[in-house]
Formats: C-alpha cells, structure tokens, sequence
C-alpha cells in the first residue's frame, strides 16, 4: 500500500498562510496610510491658511530713493515732494518745507506694513471696508511713493480699522495694493495723514514764559496799551497804563494771557501773506529780557487769525549770577535766533488757533470790568 506525497499535504497549509500574510499587509499598508492622513489632517488644522507676508517686500531697500508722496483722498489730493536742493517741501502750498519726521515715518511704515489675513478680491464689495477710490467717489485713502524718474515705489490704499487685530503698538487695517483687487488685514505702524496741513513742518517760535519782559499792543479796537514785568521771575504782568476811571483788571492774572500769547504758539496753515489784506492788522511787539524784539501783525477772517511774523535782535548783557562765585547762566543767541525766524517766516502768513489769536489782538476793554461789577465767568443762576 502506498504513502501520500509530503508536498501534496503541504501545500493547501501554504497558501492559507500565504493569503493570511497577504491580509495582514494589506490591513498594515491601510492603517498605516490612515493614520498618515490623520497626521497631515491633524497638521493642516493648525497650520495658518495664509503666510504672513510684507506688501512692498523692496521698498526697505528703495528707500532713499523716494522723491514723491502723493496722497488721494475724497477730501483733497496732494503730494509731498524733494526739490532740487534735497528739501521736502509742499507744492500745494507753495513749496513750504514739509515735516521731514512725517516722510520718514510715512516710508519707514509702508515698508513695514504686513499682510496677515485676506479678505475680498472682488472690486464691487472694496468700499464695505472703507477702500473705494476716491475718484469714484470712494472712502479710501491712497498714498503713493515715486522716485525721481516717476517709477512707482509702492502704492496703497487704506481703508477702515480692523478691530481685534493690532498688537505691540501697531495698527490693523483693511488695505490693498493700488495695482491689484485682492484687499487683506494689513498689521503696522502705517496711519494714513490725508490732511495736507499734517505735512507741514510745525517748527515756529520757541519762546520760554520766563524771556518776555513787555509786550505792547495795538489791538483791532481800542487804544494801544502795554503790559509788563520786572524781573524774570515774577509770575505776573502788570498794565503799564493808567486804568480808566472806574475800571480795574477782571483778576489780578488776566494780563499774563496777553504776556504769554506766543508761549507754546504753533501754526495750523500758512499762505503767502500778499494773498492776506494785513492794512488793518493789530499790531504786538514782544520784547524779551536778553533783547529779542517779535513784531506781530494779526488780522481776523472768517473768523481764522493770521498772523505775520518778524524779529528784531539787539543783545543785553547776561544777568549778574544768582550767587557768588556761581556760573553766569547761558544767553542765546539772539542775532542767530532772529536771523532764524526772518529766514523762516519772510513772505509768510500763518493761520493759528483761536484761542491765540484772541490773545494776540486782544482789546484793553477784554482785560476789565467795572468797579464793583461782577467777578468773571458765567453770570449765576437767579433762584
């Protein structure tokens, strides 16, 4: 009697082996590709869906190279330009030299403004987020940097705040490239100035309190009058002139708002002062301790003050020192000091506050009251 062949025994014992390794790779192939996507879904959650990127990545680099500022807005347009002599000045204005801090920063900004969020490329939905042209009617504000050949540099437009965004002292607004639709979340220090009285250069008088000595006036109504002090300590003025009869001062203090008109004075627009009729102007003379003279010439339009100014050096000797032995105090140079402010104001008119040009024409009458009459300020109330 025969014996079965081994190998025949064998074989149906093989391949179910064989398909079982067969199912496990394939179950291990799947698991393993599963939990591959879990991985890369799991990654892709927390990953940004956009890269934060800079809007003009050049411009650093190009800086220098700035000649215009030109700014639109739907209120005005204007631009911010580098003459011949390397100076900022404003055409619009008549070439009045612009603020040089403000050009930089304005560069340094845009350079820096980042994109870190997107939002709507479609052209139609712009002025929801306050970046409609302003030739169209548009709320945006665009600035535009240029060399001196007329390339563009850089060119934005700005739009409303985004809320929730700014961080570090830097500000978040809608924005967008003038070149294309796409808008985004821009992150910076970029603020957009669309006033062009912003880019003027505010540097004017810089007069301490205690350097006035006498200011003589000649108001737009009433007599001409004085007022003064002796020392420069002393913390009021005084009228040089008799007060008419049945008159005195409405307090003890109300001469030092005219002594000190031109403390801390600035500007808020200026004009070439032949455009202005100054005929009828109120005349002051500031007249300080080391021998500083300012004419003032103050007319009132439309309720605005103009103001001309000029200056007048003539040097007093310093004041003896406090002490024996102790170190004269320093004197300023009055002949370079006027020589500064004639350069600075010739042919110019300049519109300041209110509240300062009240001061610098105010009437003898503003300063009294009757004898007896009542004190200053609202008239109280009659139960």
């Amino acid at each position: 009697m025969s014996q079965p062949a081994p190998t025949a025994a064998i074989a149906p014992v093989l391949r179910r082996r064989l398909a079982a390794l067969t199912y496990l790779g394939v179950a291990t192939a799947v698991a393993v590709l599963l939990a591959l996507a879990a991985v890369w879904l799991r990654a892709s959650s927390v990953e940004p869906a956009f890269r934060h990127q800079l809007l003009f990545p050049n411009l650093e680099a190009k800086a220098n190279d700035v000649a215009t500022i030109l700014v639109e807005s739907k209120a005005s347009a204007f631009s911010v330009t580098r003459d011949a002599q390397g100076r900022w000045v404003l055409p619009g204005k008549l070439g009045y030299p612009a603020d040089v801090d403000l050009v930089r920063k304005t560069v340094i900004a845009l350079s820096g403004i980042e994109a870190v969020d997107q939002r709507t490329a479609r052209r139609d939905w712009h002025e929801r987020l306050g970046l409609g042209l302003p030739k169209s009617g548009g709320s945006g504000t665009i600035v535009t940097l240029k060399d001196s050949h007329g390339a563009v540099l850089a060119g934005l437009v700005s739009g409303q705040a985004v809320e929730g965004v700014a961080a570090a002292g830097n500000t978040a607004l809608f924005v967008h490239r003038v070149d294309e639709d796409q808008t985004y979340v821009g992150l910076g220090s970029y603020a957009p100035q669309p006033d062009q009285g912003q880019w003027l250069d505010k540097t004017f008088l810089d007069l301490a309190r205690d350097r006035v000595k006498t200011v003589e006036m000649k108001p737009l109504k009433g007599p001409p009058y004085s007022v003064t002090r002796a020392k420069p300590g002393d913390r009021n003025f005084v009228v040089s002139e008799p007060l008419p009869r049945g008159r005195i001062l409405r307090t003890e203090a109300e001469p030092n708002g005219v002594g000190n008109a031109l403390v801390g004075a600035s500007f808020e627009d200026v004009a070439r002062a032949d455009t202005l009729d100054f005929k009828s102007a109120a005349h002051a003379s500031y007249l300080t301790f080391d021998g500083l003279t300012l004419s003032v010439n103050a007319i009132e339009k439309d309720r605005d003050f103009w103001i001309t100014l000029s200056a007048v050096a003539n040097p007093q000797p310093p004041p003896p020192p406090a002490a024996p032995g102790a170190p004269a105090p320093l004197q300023p140079d009055i002949g370079k000091e006027a020589s500064g402010i004639n350069r600075m104001a010739a042919g110019w008119a300049y519109k300041v506050p209110r509240y300062k040009g009240v001061l610098i024409t105010a009437a003898f009458e503003d300063l009294l009251k009757p004898v007896g009459g009542p004190p200053p300020g609202p008239t109280p109330a009659t139960p």
